[in-house]
């Protein structure tokens, strides 16, 4: 798991708007933030100028709304 994520930030700093929109924050009209996948985890990302800065990494079989709030808007 630990390769997978070091491939997916690794693919992040070369590629970084790769990643589609969190379809929970998309719903609340926010599109600052991006994800990307290794299944089954998501990793939830924003692109700041040069730096792609990961907020959360989380299992994404579970419903992701509450945390997402929680982490990202201070909910």
């Amino acid at each position: 798991m630990l390769d997978e994520l070091l491939d997916v930030v690794e693919s992040l700093s070369k590629f970084p708007e790769r990643g589609s929109y969190p379809k929970e924050l998309v719903g609340l009209g926010i599109k600052e933030y991006r994800q990307a996948f290794f299944k089954p985890y998501r990793a939830i990302y924003r692109i700041t100028g040069s730096q792609v800065i990961i907020y959360l990494i989380a299992d994404g079989r579970r419903d992701l709304q509450s945390a997402l709030a929680r982490r990202l808007l201070g909910a």
